[in-house]
C-alpha cells in the first residue's frame, strides 16, 4: 500500500504576533520575504488607564528628599 506523504509543508510569510500587557497592546508584524530576521513594523496601542504624562515630575530636591528618606 503507498502512501503519500507531502513532505513540503508551506509556512506563512507574512503573519503578526499580538502581545498584551496591562499598559499597552503591541502588535509585531513580520514579512518574511522583506526580512527573515525580525519584525518590519511595531505598533503600540495604550491602554486609557495608562497615562504617564499626569505624573508630576521631580526636582533635584525632590529627589534629594527621597534619598535622605531612604537612607533612615
Amino acid at each position: 500500500m503507498a502512501v503519500s506523504i507531502n513532505p513540503k509543508v508551506e509556512k506563512p510569510t507574512k503573519f503578526e504576533r499580538i502581545y498584551e500587557d496591562d499598559e499597552c497592546t503591541s502588535i509585531w508584524k513580520y514579512d518574511l520575504n522583506k526580512n527573515p530576521y525580525g519584525p518590519i513594523n511595531v505598533e503600540y496601542k495604550w491602554k486609557r488607564s495608562f497615562n504617564p504624562w499626569n505624573q508630576k515630575k521631580m526636582t533635584l530636591g525632590d529627589l534629594a528628599d527621597q534619598k535622605k528618606k531612604l537612607k533612615s
